[in-house]
């Protein structure tokens, strides 16, 4: 998860650096906080579905 964030705040800082308007730098943050979102409803909807298969495993 860490290393999302930095890879976000490196591209935001790469498109400062050429130069680009502040709206495309909100649009990477955001795009990035987006993908960060639907990479944690991931991993808790694995976490879910490895719990729901625990029992079938012990039997």
């Amino acid at each position: 998860m860490n290393t999302l964030i930095l890879i976000s705040l490196s591209i935001s800082e790469f498109v400062d650096g050429l130069g680009f308007t502040v709206l495309i730098n909100d649009c990477f943050i955001l795009m990035s906080i987006f993908m960060l979102f639907i990479f944690i409803n991931k991993n808790s909807a694995i976490n879910k579905k490895n719990k729901s298969e625990a029992p079938i495993w012990t039997h």
